[in-house]
């Protein structure tokens, strides 16, 4: 069954974001009046409400987030990669209300499997900026946010995941999301990426991604040579393959459980 907008967002932050739900009119109608904004219509989201607006006739999305230390987490990010064109721009922020201006992106469609996903990877990973949590806590998230809401027993894969973000291997920004539906075709520019959950840590976390949507495994790590480490990114596929229908402790869909 489909999920509302509403459901993922009280599955993602818990009952009491329904007083948020309530003012939220509100808030979309002020956030439009100071930036400007034409609403047009929703967009998809686990993390925020988000409409796609005109300002100025130029495309723009809103993004309202329940808890502004995430939109601020997103912010710093964008901020971090403003000289990297596979990132989407920031254009306001308002720490206070947790709300988010960035570009529009045409025709915006999710990415399809293939290499120019592998220059939103490689164009994301920066050097460790500072400021961000280590790839051990989105973990601690991930894997929390999974055994919450799906049932199955995520320990195993929990702990081989944070001996690997605990190797001592370059640190480097990650989006910590990066599936093809955070990938979008941006026209003439390429693709792009959007809704990052940053944090720093191992090149090769963000690449297991790309193997899940490869036709086969060997298919997506042989695609990864000269890109990542390829063992690392296998290691990664078999510590995060659990959040996979296919994989997962119950096998069975339960929407996008990385938040």
């Amino acid at each position: 069954m489909t999920s509302t907008p509403e459901t993922r967002l009280v599955r993602r932050f818990g009952p009491a974001v329904r007083p948020w739900l309530e003012g939220l009119p509100a808030l979309v109608a002020e956030r439009c009046a100071r930036w400007g904004l034409t609403p047009q219509r929703e967009l998809a989201g686990n993390t925020s409400h988000t409409l796609l607006c005109r300002r100025g006739g130029a495309p723009v999305v809103l993004k309202l987030c329940p808890e502004p230390a995430v939109a601020a987490e997103e912010a710093a990010a964008l901020r971090a990669w403003d000289a990297v064109p596979r990132a989407v721009s920031l254009l306001e922020h308002d720490p206070a209300t947790g709300a988010l201006l960035l570009e529009g992106l045409e025709p915006g469609t999710p990415a399809t499997y293939g290499p120019d996903y592998l220059e939103v990877l490689a164009g994301l990973h920066v050097p460790d900026p500072g400021g961000f949590a280590p790839l051990t806590a989105r973990l601690d998230f991930m894997y929390g946010l999974a055994a919450r809401t799906r049932p199955g027993d995520y320990s195993a894969a929990h702990a081989a995941a944070t001996a690997l973000a605990r190797d001592p291997v370059p640190a480097v920004l990650l989006h910590g999301d990066l599936h093809l539906r955070n990938v979008l075709d941006a026209g003439p520019r390429g693709l792009v990426a959007i809704d990052p959950r940053p944090c720093v840590g191992d090149a090769a976390f963000d690449a297991a991604d790309f193997v899940f949507a490869a036709p086969d495994w060997a298919t997506g790590l042989a695609a990864l040579e000269g890109v990542v480490d390829v063992a690392r990114a296998e290691a990664w596929c078999h510590a995060l393959k659990v959040f996979l229908p296919a994989f997962g402790p119950d096998g069975v869909p339960a929407g996008d459980p990385t938040g």
